[in-house]
């Protein structure tokens, strides 16, 4: 489990993944939650996030 600052709660590190291909476009946005997507400025955040190139 991750810490993930765009939801503040703890995700698997296979939605982290996910997360983190759509912010650099690797994937289509269609394939996250919505709890994520309603969160302003997820990309950046998820950018900034010390977990990010892990």
């Amino acid at each position: 489990m991750i810490k993930c600052p765009i939801t503040n709660s703890d995700i698997d590190i296979a939605e982290c993944v996910v997360i983190v291909d759509v912010s650099e476009g690797c994937a289509k946005e269609t394939i996250l939650s919505d709890n994520i997507k309603k969160v302003e400025n997820w990309r950046e955040i998820c950018k900034h996030c010390k977990e990010h190139n892990n």
